[in-house]
């Protein structure tokens, strides 16, 4: 039995600083730094380079 985890849309304020989210525009994953930046860990993300972020973002995050 495979179990995948569910996902669910927020917004960017909703995320938790630390927590990694995809991003529905750019199709990547980021994880949050700030209450406006995240840096991008899949694509051609570093995972150093901080993206800027609108609090009303449309986001989504798995869940277990």
């Amino acid at each position: 039995m495979s179990s995948q985890p569910t996902q669910r849309r927020t917004h960017f304020s909703e995320v938790e600083v630390g927590q990694r989210f995809f991003d529905l525009i750019s199709a990547e994953y980021f994880v949050k730094q700030s209450a406006d930046s995240a840096v991008m860990v899949t694509g051609i993300g570093d995972g150093v380079t901080a993206d800027e972020f609108e609090p009303d973002d449309v986001v989504r995050i798995d869940e277990a």
